[in-house]
């Protein structure tokens, strides 16, 4: 773990003079406790968003609004949350719109994240391509 000290001090020009203001020590443990504090709070703050919009998009992809599907997905994907199963969901939205590529990416980044779903509906796509030729 590595700790860095500020101990210099900040200036700040008003009018012709220079105000002097001390920096916070970083091993003040009370900025250290409310920084730790934010942190967790933003973190469940995220989770609760991801949560909502996963929901979401799930219920969308049972009713086939492939795009609010996609927005949805979107939303829950900006939170920094990843889950194979949304780019699945996704990827079969962007399919079901005709826009194959965007699916096929989808589904190659669903793969990563251990989705079965993802890996199958790949497959699929891959026999039907090969089909039309």
């Amino acid at each position: 773990m590595c700790l860095m000290t500020a101990s210099a001090e900040a200036q700040i020009y008003a009018g012709d003079t220079w105000a002097q203001f001390p920096t916070t020590d970083l091993y003040d443990t009370g900025v250290m406790n409310m920084r730790l504090r934010a942190m967790a709070e933003t973190a469940a703050i995220r989770q609760k968003n991801y949560q909502y919009y996963s929901d979401q998009a799930i219920e969308a992809y049972k009713n086939q609004q492939w795009n609010y599907a996609i927005s949805y997905v979107n939303q829950a994907l900006s939170t920094q949350y990843y889950c194979g199963l949304l780019y699945y969901i996704r990827g079969y939205a962007y399919e079901q719109l005709g826009n194959l590529r965007a699916a096929k990416k989808d589904y190659k980044t669903g793969i990563k994240y251990n989705s079965t779903e993802a890996y199958q509906a790949m497959q699929a796509l891959k026999a039907r391509k090969k089909h039309k030729r």
